[in-house]
């Protein structure tokens, strides 16, 4: 899911991980992301953080869209759980699919 600002706070956008190549990530999405969107990236348990460099109109609709990685946050399931046992609540559930926001890298 990618979640973009809008006038109602975010908008979720469903896209699907392809890869990754050196420091940069290709994604696939319905709508177009503009370049220097700073955005954030869970997949597997790992969060990347970054901007898109490129986003391509694709021959099917879609959008090829390229993300620099700036930074990798990684072990996101245990900080999770930790925080579930913190404050009392149920352990949450196993980080799985690809979604992205977008914001202001800090």
């Amino acid at each position: 899911m990618i979640q973009v600002p809008s006038s109602s706070g975010r908008e979720s956008i469903p896209c699907c991980f392809q890869g990754m190549e050196s420091k940069r990530l290709n994604l696939t999405s319905r709508d177009r992301l503009a370049a220097a969107t700073a955005v954030t990236v869970e997949y597997n348990d790992a969060m990347f953080l970054g901007e898109v460099v490129a986003c391509t109109h694709n021959c099917d609709d879609t959008w090829h869209v390229e993300v620099k990685v700036e930074q990798i946050l990684t072990g996101l399931q245990s900080l999770m759980n930790l925080r579930a046992r913190l404050l009392g609540d149920a352990a949450p559930v196993t980080v799985q699919p690809a979604h992205i926001r977008t914001g202001v890298l800090v």
